[in-house]
């Protein structure tokens, strides 16, 4: 393991993996998921942490930190919920939730159902740090009319983003706890202890500790996967680039030639 990474042992809720490990779990995901967006929830399916979509082998893939749906009375979908702990801002979040929304819709449907059949999407970040600027702890946003805000597109999608590090700013209890919590993993709700207990047994257990190890090789393959594919594009813009200029010096040669033989 890199020395600069944190300690199995050590790992914090804040860590996309052990996030997914614990929210993981519906006792866990369900009171969050009713207090942070102020709904009752009928029943959960299990939560589907690491879950990865990949429609084709010629687009790009996501992997969810924790996906769950909502069930009904009779085992049909009511909500799906994407949970997705983001420790870092790539300045490119907001058009991963327009990617995420695609990819879940996508897989929503199934071959020649209509679109009334989607049912709500929601799609969260938690962040350390404001992405937006704006100095709020929680953002939600949804599609309005831009001259109208009062007429709703109603395509029951909504991304909220909730800024941690600004916990005290919260006003609505039950949310501050929570975030409260991964910004200082101080626990102080009945809610929050239950997940700091099981924080702590992940980091005592073997078998979790082995799935970290591989969990982190994928990591590290996907991002030396990404680093060649970089610097693949990068060695071909160079060659246009080359190209180019090889293009435009003959141009100019060419250019010059006519001007000494005074046909230009």
């Amino acid at each position: 393991m890199d020395a600069k990474r944190t300690p199995f042992e050590q790992l914090p809720i804040t860590n996309r993996f052990m996030f997914a490990m614990v929210f993981g779990h519906k006792e866990i995901a369900k009171p969050f998921l009713e207090a942070v967006l102020g709904i009752r929830i009928y029943e959960l399916k299990d939560p589907e942490p690491e879950k990865t979509i990949d429609v084709s082998p010629f687009y790009k893939g996501i992997r969810y930190d924790v996906f769950v749906k909502e069930t009904g009375p009779d085992g049909e979908t009511l909500r799906s919920f994407d949970i997705e702990m983001q420790m870092e801002d790539n300045e490119d979040i907001p058009k991963r939730t327009r990617y995420y929304q695609a990819m879940c819709d996508s897989e929503a449907l199934n071959k020649g159902e209509v679109y009334y059949k989607l049912k709500d999407l929601y799609i969260m970040f938690l962040c350390p740090e404001d992405i937006f600027g704006q100095g709020k702890a929680v953002y939600r946003f949804k599609n309005l009319e831009v001259d109208n805000p009062k007429i709703e597109l109603g395509d029951l999608c909504y991304k909220n983003f909730y800024i941690f590090s600004k916990y005290r700013d919260v006003a609505e209890k039950s949310i501050r706890e929570y975030l409260e919590y991964f910004a200082t993993r101080n626990p102080s709700s009945p809610e929050t202890k239950k997940i700091d207990r099981m924080v702590k047994w992940y980091q005592t257990d073997n078998e979790t500790r082995k799935r970290y190890m591989t969990w982190q090789q994928e990591i590290d393959i996907a991002v030396d996967r990404e680093r060649q594919r970089a610097n693949e594009i990068q060695k071909q813009a160079d060659a246009e680039k080359a190209r180019a200029d090889e293009a435009e010096a003959r141009a100019d040669k060419y250019e010059k030639m006519l001007r000494e033989l005074g046909m230009l």
